[in-house]
């Protein structure tokens, strides 16, 4: 038997998403994104099919940055701060959930947590811009075969 936890979905703004990096929106005057001498990124475009809105794991890349953008549809976003361990059920209050719109995208923090984006609709594109070392840098927090947990996201 699992339990579920249920996280409420809110607006994207850059403040309610700052302790998880930046949000980069279409005037680039709106997102500052650093970017480090020598590292090297990857561009792709990621297409994803409705699979529910329900979390079992979180990864978190702790020496690779990560920028999504979903392209003119709404997807969903669920993110914890970095430094939390989920070894722990109480670790579960750090987890948020953001609506992004199509209209903008994020900037991961290094050691983020995240699921997704995943499409509210049938599907979504994404364009996910990511350093190179991604590959080799991937934590995952299995929330259900660890903790006995998934999240379900409220809409």
């Amino acid at each position: 038997m699992v339990d579920v936890v249920h996280v409420r979905a809110e607006p994207l703004t850059p403040e309610a998403f700052a302790p998880f990096g930046q949000v980069l929106a279409r005037e680039p005057d709106e997102a500052v994104i650093g970017v480090r001498d020598g590292e090297e990124f990857t561009l792709n475009i990621l297409s994803y099919r409705h699979r529910g809105l329900r979390v079992d794991h979180l990864n978190a890349h702790h020496r690779a940055t990560q920028a999504l953008f979903p392209l003119g549809r709404s997807a969903l976003f669920v993110v914890a701060p970095p430094g939390v361990t989920f070894g722990e059920r109480s670790d579960l209050d750090t987890i948020r959930a953001f609506v992004l719109d199509g209209t903008a995208g994020v900037n991961l923090t290094y050691g983020t947590w995240h699921w997704g984006p995943y499409p509210i609709g049938d599907e979504v594109d994404l364009v996910n811009l990511q350093g190179r070392g991604f590959a080799d840098d991937n934590e995952v927090a299995h929330l259900e075969r660890d903790l006995g947990v998934v999240v379900e996201v409220v809409l």
